[in-house]
């Protein structure tokens, strides 16, 4: 039987398929927009994209690009679906944070004018705790992202961590949010199969 795999708009939805093609042949990928679908799949991804609209976490929006509200809107109404579901989640950059705003946790508009740090586009993070355990102690990540975690989500455990402290990956039961894109970096460097199969494996 295929594994039935939903997948969230995405930035990078070309490097996504690419992976499902490569290493999981059996998987049929179904583009979710609605709740009909995600009753359909078996486990979801969510990749990059624009900014999270920042009233989403209570915010006023301060420093975000190309905010899409009417995207975030639905993103955010099915991501509670899926929580709800229990699907096994894993999300990649602006899912990652999708993941932490859903269960009411705040991003950093800007890391550079509210932490002082500007964008890094390869940089190294340390995993601990269940990360460890599926990704190794330390790693270079990509990273395209200029937001980042400020409050963390209810029920989340940060398992990656950047240099300055700045969470990275971050880990509940039944879904995984990590702040970089290895869907990107797994052609070079096969160990992030490590990822995918940890998140697929709740859907086994």
């Amino acid at each position: 039987m295929k594994l039935r795999v939903g997948v969230f708009e995405s930035s990078r939805i070309a490097d996504i398929e690419r992976i499902f093609h490569h290493y999981y042949p059996d998987s049929r990928l179904t583009h979710v927009k609605s709740h009909l679908q995600l009753s359909e799949v078996d486990a979801v991804l969510a990749g990059g994209g624009p900014d999270l609209n920042p009233e989403l976490y209570g915010q006023e929006d301060r420093a975000c690009r190309h905010v899409n509200k009417a995207r975030d809107a639905r993103d955010l109404d099915l991501m509670h679906g899926l929580l709800g579901a229990r699907l096994p989640f894993l999300g990649l950059c602006r899912g990652a944070q999708l993941l932490n705003v859903a269960l009411n946790g705040t991003l950093y508009q800007d890391l550079a004018t509210e932490r002082g740090q500007g964008h890094l586009p390869v940089h190294s993070v340390a995993f601990s705790g269940t990360g460890a355990r599926h990704l190794g102690d330390r790693t270079q990540v990509n990273s395209t992202h200029h937001q980042g975690i400020d409050r963390l989500g209810d029920g989340l455990e940060v398992i990656g961590r950047a240099a300055d402290g700045l969470p990275e990956a971050w880990f509940r039961a039944g879904a995984i949010g990590v702040q970089f894109h290895p869907e990107t970096l797994i052609h070079e460097n096969p160990s992030w199969l490590r990822l995918f199969d940890w998140w697929l494996a709740g859907a086994a």
